[in-house]
Parts: structure tokens; sequence; C-alpha cells
């Protein structure tokens, strides 16, 4: 008698096998618009549409064991603004980005003076984004350039290769770009990035501590 449940488990196994939750699709969208990728998703539980906007050239372009360094636009103090992103850091590779709060992006639009954009680590993203004095000055200077020279810096053991000398890229259609991206809904801005300055001012403590040469120590300018 044993044996008739057993025989019963084995014919049904492969209908309870075949019983499993179905995987949703997320809608995507994505344009191009000159120089600009316009990506979209839609939340399938609530309809609420993010997108982002980056450059169609990749600064550093990602492969399958190392993530991407891109220009992108986000959202910050209500100003859209130029950034450059770091996005999905494994595990592994989350103290190489906490190094990177040691770096800072440098842009330069056209023949306007260079702007430094300092880094934070939100989640598994390094992004360096203008400082609150610094946006309004970015985001009208992004929107009227025709080329932005791009260079990252940054210690340690980064998980991308970095090139030490500047980048161009070329901008174009910038303005339509921007209001789509705006139409269409940026990321909302994070309440507070994970690691931010102050830690960053740690971490450059403790290096120096263990001998990393930083460079002389800036004052605290109080932005």
């Amino acid at each position: 008698m044993k044996t008739i449940p057993l025989a019963l488990g084995l014919l049904l196994w492969p209908l309870l096998a075949a019983a499993q939750p179905r995987t949703v699709d997320v809608p995507h969208s994505e344009q191009t618009i000159g120089s600009w990728l316009l990506t979209c998703a839609t939340d399938p539980m609530t309809d609420a549409q993010t997108c982002r906007m980056r450059h169609k050239l990749w600064i550093v372009v990602p492969s399958e064991s190392r993530p991407g360094l891109a220009l992108e636009v986000q959202l910050r103090f209500d100003q859209l603004v130029p950034a450059i992103t770091v996005r999905d850091l494994s595990l592994s590779n989350a103290l190489s980005g906490l190094l990177t709060l040691t770096a800072t992006a440098q842009l330069r639009f056209d023949g306007n003076p260079m702007l430094e954009l300092p880094c934070s680590l939100e989640g598994s993203t390094v992004a360096c984004t203008p400082a609150k004095a610094d946006a309004a000055i970015a985001a009208e200077q992004l929107a009227k350039a025709h080329t932005v020279l791009v260079r990252f810096r940054a210690i340690g053991n980064l998980p991308l290769p970095v090139p030490d000398e500047p980048l161009a890229l070329d901008l174009d259609r910038t303005q339509e770009a921007l209001a789509r991206y705006r139409t269409a809904g940026p990321a909302a801005e994070p309440a507070t990035p994970w690691l931010g300055p102050d830690l960053k001012d740690t971490v450059e403590r403790l290096l120096r501590g263990v001998g990393i040469p930083l460079g002389p120590a800036q004052p605290n300018s109080g932005k």
C-alpha cells in the first residue's frame, strides 16, 4: 500500500513543478534624441514610469565582468544636471565604490570654466553630481553646450579602466532631450546619499593615515 502514495506523487510531480509564480515583464521604452538615449520603465504594480537619460556613447563601455562609466542627466535640487555614474556595482566591488568617495569627476562644457562633481555612493551606484551651489550653472551649461570634456579622478582599485586624460563627447539636441526627459519622468532625487561628503572626509583621513598620498588636504568650504 505504501507504493500507492509514492506512485501518485511521481505522477503529480510534473504538475506541481510546473505550478510556479510567473515572472512579470516590466514594460520598457527607448528612444534616441540627438546624442542622448532616453530609456523608461513602467512599474507593473503602480504604473509609475521612471526614466533615465544618458549620452549614447559610454565613457567606459560595460562588459560582463565590469560596470560602465557614463555621462547621465539626473534631477538634483529641481535641476536637470550632468552626472557621471557607475551603476550596478557588485558587492565585491562595493569597497572600490567606496574609494571613489575620494574622487571627483570633472566636466568642462565648451569654453566654460571646469566644474567639479563630488561623488557619493547611492545603493549600488556611484553618482558624481554638482554641489547645490553649482547645480543651476551646471544645468544651464549642459543645455547650451556643443561639447563636453570629461575626466574622472580616483584612487584605489576601481572595477573599471578609467582613462587618465580627458575624453570629449559631442552634444546634440540636448534641450529637446531634456524637455522630453522632464515630461517623461526622471528618477526621483535620493533623499540622502548612502555615503557622502562627511564620510568622504573620514575615508581620506584614514587613507592618509596608512600612508596613501592624496595630495594636500582641502579646507572645508562649508557648502
